[in-house]
């Protein structure tokens, strides 16, 4: 056994715990086989090693490292069924074989088994508990939808939520089905499913057994303080719950007590509608009510009354309490924990964002028409509100194979900063220069840098047809959220690569025509209806969506994470400017402008789709084989092309 191979025995441990039979290999055969099996899989030679694998599983089948060495070899190669054969295998003969674990974790994703990986990710949790094993299981726990709770799960997925395991957004579906599978809560979601606004009466809601099942659901109490919930029975029991609280509130004097029972619940439901920015819908029996209580509660406010705490908690599920006339008076009175929390949210920060957007810098001028109408959508709904970022996974905008060295970063079009500062906490490193039209946006992005701490980040008010002009270039830059909203897209594209150095990478995101139909329906029903931009006409044109036909194109729209928001619903049907572009013009583009395409940024079960139609590693790069396959299977982007490209080094 050479060193290398000596040394690779003693890092995996690969005495087997079962002696040869006497007609086979000798334990120290056995463990020289493994260690160069081992250094042949670390070095490439995959035919090699696993034929080594197979071998030592023939000879001591009970081997459970090679077992599982094999598992991760076949996994790696996409064969996830054979893989997760082998891996349990080395499973059932050592059950707390960390390796293993996160071997089958990762197999049964491969495999789009979601919900059987949840198990294995959860075990590895327990045995040692990481930013890599924490980052898995949010992987995991974003796949999976749950159909039985027994309390571990849920316990764990309240961590992820509340820790920052991963995006909250990429958790909400997993967390909404442990919610919905409260019996309570779930018999009243079937009954608030008709028609809005429904056939339950507050007096109902109010003493059935839901307000305390609502409220002692720390999950759901989690869910609705960091970001929207995107279920729609979900979303009609709050806005039911929300109008029982209205009329409970109204009903309210000043030292009664009784509303405290609900006041986290009523806290953690205006928490939700200010980062959905109120998309929830009214009656219009319902919005006099909400101005009758707010104009009682502004004048408590100025005449310096005592009020019950549920007031603000419920006037702030209808409008954000720093529009309040004397606003600021609510930072000079003592409230509950849950009371303070929401007042920060909703008057202290957008002070604080107020204050700091006379230092944010404009780099350059925005007169272009098109850009001035974009500005004035986002002033008006920044996109998108997001009350917490990831702390352990490493930020979408930089591939793998993305600058290594590079330090100079430009994020064009940032919005409120949640990809930005992403990056920024990920790679300290570097750089960032982040810009957009909208100074409220950035206002918000700066504080939410602010509050992370993070340093490395600089925001700038400019148009992107204007960048030339900063004399400034970047190593990387990431344009996933501008140029399909420009004037005119190649244009603006142009104008990124000429700040973009020889070498250099660039993320860039657009929409999908042949994606988007759904959209186009949208779209053409709210040209049809005459709906204008409006929190009421939003409102409207959403719930004219949910009483779509099912299986039609515009319900498929409430299957949209975007439906679920003010700013985001606007953003996706009533945007002032947008194009959908096809992969033969992006292929155009390229060869024009000598790019080099690196990859589309999909998940491994869209890849392997990809490929079983398209086999090669060549066919990966080919643009026009994923046109072919677009027009096929037209939901591939569903999302948007996300892909990288790369400016050739100069000779």
């Amino acid at each position: 056994m050479n060193r290398r191979q000596r040394r690779a025995a003693r890092t995996h441990g690969v005495t087997p715990v079962r002696a040869a039979p006497a007609n086979t290999a000798s334990s120290g055969e056995l463990a020289e086989l493994f260690a160069a099996t081992i250094v042949q899989h670390q070095s490439g030679a995959i035919a090699e090693a696993e034929r080594g694998y197979r071998q030592i599983i023939a000879l001591f089948p009970d081997f459970a490292e090679a077992r599982s060495r094999l598992g991760a070899l076949l996994m790696a190669q996409g064969r996830a069924t054979e893989a997760i054969r082998h891996i349990e295998h080395a499973l059932a003969l050592r059950p707390d074989m960390f390796e293993a674990l996160g071997n089958l974790t990762q197999a049964y994703m491969l495999a789009g088994q979601p919900g059987r990986a949840i198990g294995p990710a959860s075990r590895t949790l327990e045995l040692t508990e990481t930013p890599q094993t924490r980052k898995l299981f949010a992987h995991c726990l974003g796949a999976a939808r749950f159909t039985e709770d027994n309390g571990r799960i849920r316990g764990i997925a309240l961590r992820a939520l509340s820790e920052g395991w991963g995006r909250p957004r990429t958790l909400t579906g997993a967390c909404v089905s442990l919610i919905k599978l409260n019996p309570v809560v779930a018999d009243w979601i079937a009954q608030s499913n008709s028609a809005w606004p429904g056939c339950l009466s507050s007096d109902e809601l109010l003493a059935s057994p839901l307000p305390a099942a609502l409220a002692t659901d720390r999950l759901l109490i989690g869910l609705l303080k960091c970001d929207p919930v995107t279920d729609i029975g979900l979303e009609r029991l709050l806005t039911n719950m929300r109008r029982a609280l209205l009329q409970n509130a109204s009903s309210q004097a000043a030292g009664d007590e009784n509303a405290d029972l609900l006041l986290d619940f009523a806290c953690a439901l205006a928490s939700q509608c200010f980062i959905n920015e109120y998309v929830f819908s009214q009656t219009d029996t319902e919005a006099a009510a909400a101005l009758r209580l707010r104009t009682s509660l502004e004048a408590a406010l100025a005449s310096q009354a005592p009020l019950p705490s549920l007031w603000p908690a419920i006037a702030g599920a209808y409008w954000p309490l720093h529009k309040l006339a004397d606003a600021q008076s609510f930072l000079r009175r003592q409230w509950s924990p849950a009371v303070e929390a929401l007042i920060v949210q909703q008057v202290k920060e957008p002070a604080r964002e107020r204050e700091l957007a006379s230092t944010i810098p404009a780099l350059t001028e925005i007169d272009d028409e098109v850009s001035r109408l974009v500005r004035q959508q986002y002033e008006e709904n920044p996109y998108p509100r997001w009350a917490g970022a990831r702390t352990t996974e490493r930020a979408a905008i930089l591939p793998t194979q993305g600058p290594k060295q590079g330090r100079d970063v430009l994020v064009a079009g940032c919005g409120t900063g949640l990809g930005a500062i992403e990056f920024a906490r990920e790679a300290r490193h570097i750089r960032i220069l982040a810009v957009d039209l909208s100074l409220a946006s950035l206002s918000y992005a700066k504080r939410m840098a602010q509050v992370l701490g993070v340093t490395n980040i600089e925001f700038a008010q400019a148009d992107i047809n204007r960048l030339g002009s900063i004399g400034r270039d970047f190593d990387f830059i990431d344009a996933s959220g501008v140029l399909h909203h420009l004037a005119d897209p190649w244009a603006g594209w142009r104008v990124l690569l000429s700040l973009l150095r020889p070498g250099g990478t660039m993320q860039v995101c657009l929409y999908s025509a042949l994606a988007r139909q759904n959209v186009i329906a949208g779209r053409a029903l709210v040209a049809e209806r005459g709906y204008r931009p409006i929190p009421e006409d939003i409102r409207n044109c959403r719930e004219a969506i949910m009483g779509a036909d099912d299986g039609s194109l515009l319900k498929s729209l409430a299957r949209a994470d975007d439906f679920y928001s003010t700013s985001e619903f606007r953003d996706m049907l009533f945007h002032v400017q947008e194009h959908q572009i096809t992969l033969p013009e992006i292929k155009s583009f390229l060869v024009e402008n000598k790019l080099e395409f690196s990859c589309f940024n999909l998940d491994q079960a869209a890849l392997r789709r990809f490929s079983a139609r398209f086999p090669g590693q060549s066919a990966l790069l080919n643009l026009d084989c994923w046109h072919r396959y677009e027009v096929e299977v037209p939901s591939t982007f569903l999302g948007m092309y996300q892909f990288w490209v790369r400016k050739p080094a100069l000779p």
